[in-house]
């Protein structure tokens, strides 16, 4: 125990407690996912074992939270290749767009198409109403009608350039077609550097006349052509005319020095004269742009390193965030098919839209696996003992374990293994804390009314010591802060089943002036159609959804409550706010957009859908990529992955069929005869919910709904009637019904009954036998007449 200045004693650790100390020194939160040196002089403080160092850097190294964030010396760059010196005008030309521009002109024109010549820097620019592939075709022909046709263009890879129309058109005329590798504007970096200087240019004009940017185009287009370009030492139009064209200052000089018009050449002559300086102008420009080149590598390779890829082997790619394409993230792992050249490579992306794509050295990077870490090479032992480690510290510290998800029974041990390779990928997703979105904020409309405060309802004893800690608990989650809001509404403290207790804010008063959020929820009958003929299911649970929604400034002061302890405000939405649940949907709506035929979403609760377990692994992927890039989190704890069947809004669905939850009728078969009218209506409502499983419902229940007609008195008189009313609703849930899911591409069939109570109805299909099966059971109750 004993340590003095420059001596350390450190326990030398046998290989099975290693993997569990490196997991302490560098993933838990008190960790923080630090850097090799720190984790290993945290390490090195009390522990060691031969060849420590070499294991701490694996570790490291291979940490996929930390490869996905990573770090400013993981985009080293890659040795810059000049491209050839291109010789003739227009040879060789790139294009691209630009836009929409901020301001639309008055005929409609709100982008630009863009075309440089590589040999004379001779920049070309039409004004354009859409970026369509034909309306790109012709404005393409429009310039090539003045140049010639180039041998090679080269563009990114939008859409319009890529599409079949311009496809066809460089096949009948000729030209090769090359484009720059995704995300990598550097690729196509002559008319991106153009792009920024004519933007800039028309900052300028759009300014003074917003809606005519168009007729100015001319004029910019000039001025940038006149001036020697620093590559080539000449102007655009010297080399393409080979000579200077007069401007406005040549024009103010003549007039000036009212210098005579030279006398004219004949044409022989002039032709002459023209290809020799020509042919001058472009060896000179030839020389200017080689000793350029040779300039930008040396300064540009000063900070490059080579890196290779081979066949197979595992990357990260840096790919632009969907929401925001200034943004950039790392993805993957993904993996290498082929490389194209020394700098580009077609890479494998099993989890977007394009199968493969040809990305830039420079936006890859190795990804290194935790599972090939070597710990310690060492022979066979064993150790007596319980582990000492086990309890010491919860793995998860304060998320949820993605290992902790339960995988359907039905999956392959193969596609148990690959599923779970996919959820640790997403490792940062499932947490207990709850995330913050950055796709909406809610809002608190109350026009012009007074603020509303109330007094703190009063507690003692137990009841104060459980609000104390809620209120410590939310602080520290980042949830709520001191306010000094002139909003205040009370706290009510609801005690659980369990002994527990659920803080809630009385928010009846606020809610009364709040202006109504008219954003339809989904219908869970249509929910559950969608999900009934799946073969596999994953559902995920958001981790206290509400809460990883921001408020806007002016409702962090309206959702202000007051406790014996003070004044606090949420930052995030509460529970109880009304509109809360509709700004809910929306949030998990916009998330989802674009996926409604495999996924669907009632509040917090998602559901993947599929049919194969291809498709079911593609979509869970992309869900997953949507949930990360909105900052959300998911309690691993709620979710369930490639079932067959599944609870969902109070149902069992899946394999074709629909039943009741059993949790629930259990519920309802254990519910006491009501004894007031409030109690009538929440059977109702209870049994009611699973009202398509019980053929007459309404006419069962006719006995009971009566006693909550106008008139009668709020403490019921039940009577036999209602009794067995009861036990019959009852035993039409226990008896487990179970309905087909419908298909809507066969027909139904409807039969219908009637009595002088109500009406009944069943919609049903026949499966490939023609047996016939139950869809829903329908019923209305007659009112006398």
């Amino acid at each position: 125990e004993m340590e003095t200045w420059g001596i350390r004693r450190q326990l030398v650790v046998p290989q099975k407690y290693r993997r569990k100390l490196l997991y302490l020194a560098h993933d838990i939160p008190l960790a923080g996912h630090q850097g090799i040196r720190r984790t290993r002089q945290r390490l090195l403080q009390n522990f060691y074992w031969p060849g420590v160092f070499t294991t701490v850097h694996q570790y490291c190294r291979s940490c996929d939270p930390c490869q996905r964030v990573g770090k400013a010396r993981d985009k080293w760059k890659a040795a810059l290749r000049p491209l050839p010196i291109i010789e003739e005008p227009f040879q060789k030309v790139a294009m691209d767009i630009v836009g929409p521009l901020s301001k639309t002109t008055r005929s409609g024109k709100k982008y630009i198409l863009v075309v440089v010549d590589f040999a004379t820097r001779y920049p070309e620019a039409v004004p354009l109403s859409s970026i369509e592939a034909d309306t790109v075709a012709d404005a393409l022909l429009t310039i090539f009608s003045r140049v010639g046709f180039p041998k090679e263009v080269l563009t990114d890879q939008g859409s319009n350039f890529m599409s079949a129309l311009l496809r066809c058109l460089w096949e009948k005329c000729g030209v090769r077609h090359s484009w720059a590798s995704a995300y990598h504007p550097q690729s196509n970096g002559l008319v991106e550097r153009f792009n920024g200087t004519l933007k800039m240019m028309l900052k300028t004009f759009m300014n003074q006349h917003p809606q005519d940017w168009d007729k100015y185009l001319p004029h910019l287009l000039f001025a940038y052509r006149e001036v020697p370009q620093e590559s080539t030492g000449f102007s655009p139009f010297e080399l393409l005319y080979g000579r200077r064209v007069r401007g406005p200052l040549d024009l103010m000089r003549d007039e000036w020095e009212g210098e005579a018009a030279p006398e004219g050449e004949s044409v022989v002559e002039y032709v002459l004269t023209f290809r020799e300086r020509l042919t001058e102008l472009m060896g000179l420009a030839k020389g200017n742009l080689a000793r350029a080149q040779r300039k930008q590598k040396v300064w540009y390779d000063r900070t490059a390193r080579a890196r290779a890829y081979a066949t197979g082997d595992q990357v990260m790619v840096l790919i632009p965030v969907r929401k925001n394409k200034l943004q950039a993230a790392w993805e993957g792992p993904f993996k290498v098919v082929k490389q194209l050249n020394e700098v580009n490579y077609v890479v494998e992306l099993s989890n977007r839209a394009h199968h493969c794509r040809v990305y830039h050295v420079n936006m890859m990077k190795p990804y290194y696996d935790r599972g090939n870490v070597v710990l310690a090479v060492c022979g066979h032992w064993e150790e007596q003992g319980s582990d000492p480690l086990v309890d010491l510290f919860p793995e998860t510290g304060a998320g949820s374990s993605q290992e902790t998800i339960p995988l359907s029974d039905q999956l392959t041990p193969a596609q148990q293994a690959e599923i779970r390779g996919v959820l640790h990928r997403y490792q940062q997703l499932f947490s207990n804390q709850p995330g913050r979105t950055n796709l909406t904020v809610h809002r608190v409309q109350t026009g012009t009314h007074q603020p509303i405060r109330c007094s703190p309802f009063r507690v003692t004893g137990k009841t104060a010591r459980d609000l104390e800690r809620e209120v410590k608990d939310m602080l520290a989650l980042g949830v709520i802060q001191p306010s000094s809001s002139p909003w205040a509404s009370p706290v009510v403290l609801v005690p659980k089943k369990d002994g527990s207790i659920r803080f809630c804010v009385d928010y009846r008063k606020l809610n009364a002036i709040t202006v109504s959020d008219a954003y339809p929820m989904p219908r869970p009958d249509e929910l559950l159609d969608k999900l009934g003929g799946a073969r596999y299911l994953t559902t995920m649970d958001l981790t206290k959804g509400y809460w990883q929604v921001p408020l806007d400034a002016d409702a962090r002061l309206k959702s202000a409550f007051i406790t014996p302890l003070g004044l606090y405000e949420f930052l995030t939405l509460p529970f109880g706010l009304k509109g809360a649940p509709a700004t809910f949907q929306r949030l998990v709506d916009q998330l989802l957009k674009g996926m409604e035929s495999f996924a669907v979403a009632y509040i917090d609760d998602i559901c993947v859908f599929s049919q194969t377990w291809e498709d079911h692994v593609s979509q869970v992927k992309q869900v997953l990529d949507r949930l990360r890039e909105a900052g959300l989190t998911v309690k691993a704890e709620k979710c369930k992955v490639g079932m067959a069947e599944v609870s969902y809004l109070g149902h069992r669905v899946g394999s074709g069929h629909l039943k009741p939850e059993p949790a629930k009728v259990e519920v309802i078969r254990d519910w006491p005869a009501p004894q007031t009218k409030k109690q009538v209506q929440a059977f109702i409502g209870m049994a009611g919910y699973y009202r398509r499983f019980v053929p007459h419902f309404s006419a069962i229940a006719t006995p009971i709904t009566e006693l909550c007609k106008k008139g009668k008195p709020d403490k019921v008189v039940w009577t036999e009637e209602c009794q067995r009313a009861l036990c019959a609703l009852k035993e039409a849930l226990i008896r487990g019904p179970v309905l087909a899911n419908p298909d809507f591409d066969k027909p139904f069939l409807v039969f219908t009954d009637a009595s002088d109570m109500g009406l009944g109805a069943v919609l049903m299909q026949e499966d490939e036998t023609g047996q016939r099966h139950p869809i829903v059971y329908l019923s209305k109750k007659l009112l006398p007449r």
